[in-house]
C-alpha cells in the first residue's frame, strides 16, 4: 500500500493522475502481495536448482527475467538503492565485550555458551555491565579454563593469583 501510495503520489506530480479510492488502494497492495509471492516462489525454486539454502538478488533478477518482467529489474535495482541509502543505521559501537550483544537502542545483553547451549544472562543499561556479568558467569562455569575468555580479568578476585606471568614471583616467595 506504500509503495502504491509513492507510485501515485509521484504520478500526481507529473500530471493529473486519477484519485484512488480506498477499495482501489486496497486491491493494488493485495495484487502487489500475490505479486510478490508469485516472483519470491521463483526465486526460490532457482535457489534450489542451483543446490544453495539462500535466495540472492542474483535469484530475484533471474526470476524476473523468467516471468517476462526483465523490464522492472532497474526499478528494483533503483529502489534497493533508495532503501539502503535511507535506512536508519545503528550508532556504532566503541567497544566489543565478548559475550554481549547490543539489542535495542539502550539495552546490552549477555549470554554464555556451555556446550553449544545458550544461557542468557540477563538485559543491561552499559555494555561493561553486561560484560562483567558474562565474566562472573564463565567465571563460575569454567574456572581457571576461563581465563582466556575473561573481559575483565582484574575484576574478578579469585583470577588475579592466575594472571601473573609464570616467570614472576609473588610478593610473599621469599628470595633463598
Amino acid at each position: 500500500l506504500k509503495l502504491a501510495s509513492r507510485v501515485i503520489s509521484h504520478d500526481r506530480k507529473r500530471s493529473s493522475a486519477a484519485v484512488l479510492t480506498p477499495p482501489t488502494q486496497v486491491a493494488l497492495a493485495r495484487a502487489g502481495g500475490a505479486f510478490v509471492l508469485y516472483v519470491t516462489a521463483a526465486a526460490v525454486a532457482i535457489c534450489r536448482e542451483s543446490k544453495r539454502q539462500t535466495v540472492s538478488a542474483l535469484d530475484v533478477d533471474t526470476a524476473l527475467r523468467n516471468l517476462n518482467y526483465e523490464n522492472w529489474i532497474p526499478a528494483c535495482h533503483a529502489h534497493l538503492e533508495y532503501d539502503k541509502a535511507h535506512r536508519p543505521k545503528h550508532a556504532p559501537t566503541l567497544k566489543k565485550y565478548r559475550g554481549v550483544y547490543q539489542g535495542s537502542i539502550n539495552a546490552w545483553y549477555s549470554q554464555i555458551s556451555i556446550a553449544g547451549q545458550p544461557i542468557h544472562l540477563g538485559s543491561f543499561a552499559a555494555p561493561e555491565d553486561a560484560a562483567r556479568a558474562y565474566d562472573r558467569a564463565i567465571w563460575s562455569k569454567l574456572g581457571t579454563a576461563a581465563l582466556e575468555l575473561l573481559n575483565f580479568p582484574q575484576d574478578i578476585p579469585d583470577a588475579a593469583k592466575y594472571l601473573q606471568k609464570p616467570n614472576q614471583r609473588s610478593d610473599d616467595e621469599g628470595v633463598n
